[in-house]
């Protein structure tokens, strides 16, 4: 029964053919698990910045891809095919009436963290301080950020970025503290017991000369880490991790997406040998394009040879195992499901590193087996890792209490 699994695979990617009501499928479970960023800022804030440095992609494209949800807010799902994130931007703070009433309908059961965008010199925050008051009276126990953005308004003229460690000390920047911590002290009186944290930052453009444009990005990705639920949150800070490959930054957030996917189906009993197969089939594919390289027969043969005999029967083996082991009553319903999303996740995760391996060598005409195997295994060891840490903190467990993962 292990070849089941692959020729499922196989088919998938050899016969790519778009079936909505599975696109959508795959899309929902994703999105079961993508912790949800609300961003409330005035026009020009920087909350498009902030999401291009989280994701990676480029301003043009964060822009189309926020999409409208409700009368004064748009949603961005990133990647759109398998969410790994999603943030909801609402528009228009400080210019006209805003009623939070329907996006905090819209996020019910889902946020998992407000982030309050205010350039660091704007002293004029009334509209999303009484946003996040109503926020806070709904849900006393949410988690808000206030990221401070362009701080370099108030540099002096030809002033690079201190060191951010140095920032509350470095000499001649003593307004624009004053000024941070004044607009920040407002922010802290917020009702509620949900944390609260604040996070300068200064994300510029290339163009704008200074030595860091993701200024303050890691600080702001351990607020975000903090402020989501325990497992999710890792997401967010693997999407903002750098990785030196382009083409492989660019898959990055699908390998996620997919494995994410591929964790909560795996869940119900019998269910991953139909779903877990197609979604890898489909992520291959996915990356695929990203490298131009289309698969056929003998790239795909060439692939799975570099993987190993041993790996590719073994990889089969103890998936078809986790399959039956889930329907042993009570045990395999609940510690064997579990266990058995996080390895489907982290296979396919691993799965995609390796692929991305081997298509970047195929692009520039060589091959490396060695080098493929080595992937695979050491994704595969970081991926276990991370998919067993958030089993075990309960969120997809959540996810099919709930009947998210039928």
């Amino acid at each position: 029964m292990p070849e089941i699994a692959w020729r499922k695979v196989f088919a998938a990617v050899l016969n790519p053919q778009s079936d909505p009501a599975l696109d959508e499928a795959i899309a929902a479970k994703a999105r079961d698990q993508a912790p949800v960023v609300w961003l409330l800022g005035k026009v020009q804030s920087g909350k498009t910045s902030i999401v291009r440095a989280i994701t990676g992609a480029a301003e043009a494209e964060v822009g189309v891809a926020f999409k409208p949800c409700t009368r004064r807010s748009r949603l961005y799902e990133f990647p759109p095919d398998v969410p790994v994130v999603r943030f909801l931007d609402t528009r228009g703070l400080g210019e006209v009436a805003y009623d939070p009433a329907e996006d905090l309908a819209l996020v019910k059961g889902s946020a998992h963290v407000v982030v309050a965008v205010a350039r660091a010199l704007d002293p004029q925050q009334a509209a999303i301080l009484e946003v996040l008051h109503a926020v806070r009276r709904h849900h006393p126990d949410w988690a808000v950020v206030l990221v401070q953005t362009r701080l370099h308004d108030g540099y002096p003229d030809d002033r690079d970025h201190p060191p951010y460690h140095e920032l509350a000390d470095a000499p001649g920047l003593d307004d624009l503290r004053r000024a941070l911590e004044v607009q920040a002290s407002r922010f802290r009186r917020l009702p509620g017991k949900g944390m609260f944290r604040t996070v300068a930052v200064d994300l510029t453009r290339p163009e704008d000369q200074f030595s860091d444009p993701h200024y303050g990005l890691e600080a702001l990705l351990d607020a975000l880490d903090e402020a989501c639920l325990e497992g999710r949150a890792t997401l967010i800070r693997d999407l903002g991790r750098a990785v030196r490959d382009a083409r492989l930054a660019r898959a990055h957030p699908h390998l996620l997406g997919y494995a994410t996917a591929a964790g909560m189906s795996d869940l119900v009993p019998l269910m991953g040998f139909v779903t877990v197969p197609t979604l890898q089939g489909k992520m291959l594919h996915s990356i695929a394009a990203l490298y131009g390289i289309e698969w056929d027969r003998r790239t795909l043969k060439g692939f799975v040879t570099s993987l190993g005999t041993g790996t590719v029967l073994g990889v089969g083996a103890r998936f078809t195992a986790r399959q039956f082991m889930k329907l042993i009553p009570v045990y395999g319903q609940l510690v064997g499901a579990a266990a058995a999303g996080a390895a489907s996740a982290a296979l396919t995760y691993a799965l995609g590193r390796a692929a991305c391996y081997y298509l970047e060598q195929a692009r520039l005409g060589r091959q490396d087996p060695a080098g493929v195997a080595s992937t695979y295994r050491g994704a595969l060891k970081d991926a276990y890792a991370k998919f067993y840490r958030r089993a075990a903190s309960g969120p997809w467990a959540e996810g099919n209490d709930s009947g998210t993962a039928s």
